[in-house]
């Protein structure tokens, strides 16, 4: 009669394999790295929209002073209606913004100011020290819009200004 063989199975020592082993560990890895990564993504995310905002509202105002330069409607005064609504209108249409624009609500919406050759203020209508009238008229022409981050980060603002100011005349 033949003897069957009879294998023999030895098990792995706790020792080699580690005490739980190695099942699982990608995954819980993943687990632990995910959520961060998402927050440091939507982070450059939030940083990125902002960057881009502020410079589409600091493009804007350069194009509601340069409307107000350039612009018939404002050429006999800065201040009329007509102007302003132009300046808010071009400022508006130059950027696909969402939420709008704002615009100060102080009178005049966009003040002006005159300066003499060396740089003085002086009230419009006056005249400089040297010469009969201001040298330079001035506009400034500010605008904000309201900015709402993917996650609320601190020091994010929830407000975006910018201001122009641009010699008119």
């Amino acid at each position: 009669m033949k003897r069957k063989q009879q294998q023999v199975t030895r098990s792995t020592p706790r020792t080699r394999r580690g005490f739980f082993g190695d099942d699982g560990t990608a995954v819980t890895e993943f687990a632990l790295a995910a959520p961060i990564l998402v927050v440091v993504v939507l982070g450059i995310a939030d940083l990125g929209r902002l960057a881009a905002n502020t410079a589409a509202l600091e493009g804007a105002t350069r194009v509601g002073a340069e409307y107000a330069r350039n612009s018939s409607t404002c050429q006999n005064s800065y201040q009329s209606s007509s102007c302003m609504t132009g300046i808010e209108n071009a400022m508006q249409n130059s950027g696909n913004f969402s939420p709008s624009l704002t615009y100060p609500s102080s009178s005049p919406v966009f003040p002006t100011s005159c300066q003499c050759d060396d740089g003085s203020l002086i009230t419009c209508g006056t005249t400089c020290a040297v010469g009969n009238t201001p040298n330079r008229v001035l506009i400034t022409v500010t605008a904000t819009q309201a900015y709402t981050p993917i996650l609320p980060w601190p020091g994010i603002p929830t407000s975006l200004s910018a201001s122009t100011e641009m010699r008119v005349e």
